[in-house]
């Protein structure tokens, strides 16, 4: 790892990130969140390359991914500064987490199961509903692919923020407390943002319930790795 790789690598990354951001301005288009097409079209550039520009970028990008934890650790500020809502909805937020994080587990080994998904495949979808720096943190856990797992959660949360709120109006949740829960828990930090549009008593939920959430299925993936050896 050089101190050219590093440069080139976060100029790539960072110049990859903005183009797709203007794009997304300039349709306005929910689903087309910059993050997700930025992994779409860095996958298939480098598939078109010489195998060495693809080490050479992954050697560049190792200082971004220790950034990783550092992000993680992060969540504890939000968590934090809305810790009067968790005291407030104590049973109501950690039973919709627990449910929400066993649901969507349960949900992709079961439908994988039906399809005759592959097992590797299977293992980054569960991870979907984990914001991304826990998602990549549980990959050499679960054992399955970093890039694979950042497709999965992030095609979660875009799916879950531009339809969700139109599918809980449509079963009739009007509570923002249960909208919130709902986003946050399903679609992690994106759909907490869009729970943030809500209003602040959604965004405030939407909080809680992502970090849960993470600190749920992080604990699965451990104890049953553990368990498995």
């Amino acid at each position: 790892m050089s101190a050219l790789e590093i440069v080139g690598a976060t100029l790539f990354t960072a110049a990859l990130y903005w183009m797709c951001s203007w794009v997304q301005r300039r349709l306005r288009l929910t689903l087309l969140h910059p993050l997700l097409p930025s992994v779409v079209l860095g996958g298939t550039l480098f598939s078109l390359l010489p195998p060495r520009w693809l080490d050479a970028y992954l050697r560049g990008t190792v200082p971004m991914v220790w950034l990783l934890g550092p992000a993680t650790a992060a969540l504890a500020l939000p968590f934090y500064r809305r810790r009067a809502f968790l005291a407030e909805h104590p049973w109501t937020t950690v039973l919709a987490a627990v449910v929400g994080s066993a649901t969507t587990v349960a949900a992709v080994w079961g439908l994988g199961a039906l399809l005759g998904l592959p097992a590797g495949l299977l293992r980054a979808a569960s991870l979907k509903s984990v914001t991304l720096p826990v998602a990549l943190g549980l990959t050499e856990v679960v054992r399955t692919e970093p890039g694979l797992t950042t497709v999965c959660v992030f095609t979660s949360g875009l799916i879950g923020s531009a339809i969700g709120p139109t599918l809980l109006d449509w079963v009739r949740v009007r509570s923002p407390v249960a909208r919130g829960l709902a986003l946050g828990t399903l679609s992690h930090a994106i759909g907490t943002s869009r729970a943030l549009e809500e209003g602040p008593l959604p965004g405030a939920a939407g909080v809680v319930a992502l970090t849960l959430s993470a600190l749920l299925i992080a604990a699965g993936a451990i104890a049953l790795s553990m368990l498995l050896g």
